[in-house]
């Protein structure tokens, strides 16, 4: 018997989930497109996605947490910090953008042959 999480939160995986994805709902990778040199498929660009939103917010959170500061350095507060991150689900984030990346990548690679034929 496979029991499937139906607790969906606002259409995201979770409510931690859907807090992330409306605080860093502005990733841009046009800028970012060497990122995915070597991906092959859909599956790769996703991979890469997630990795780097995952990495992204927890960097975030890191450089948001002063350890000077006892507040946020307390070990109650970080434990809650880690323990709500670890429940986001940064690959239903990520794909959100993988389709709009693998277009642009498209595009990005017909200009590459474009050039290297002109040349």
């Amino acid at each position: 018997m496979t029991i499937t999480n139906t607790n969906k939160y606002n259409g995201w995986t979770n409510r931690e989930t859907w807090l992330c994805n409306l605080w860093f709902d502005n990733f841009d990778f046009t800028d970012l497109m060497d990122m995915f040199e070597g991906c092959e498929d859909k599956g790769d660009i996703l991979n890469t996605i997630e990795d780097y939103i995952k990495d992204y917010v927890e960097e975030f959170v890191e450089s948001y947490i002063s350890p000077n500061d006892y507040r946020a350095a307390h070990g109650f507060i970080q434990d809650m910090l880690n323990s709500a991150i670890q429940e986001i689900d940064f690959r239903d984030i990520a794909e959100h953008y993988v389709d709009d990346v693998a277009d642009e990548l498209e595009l990005v690679n017909e200009d590459a042959k474009e050039l290297a034929s002109v040349a």
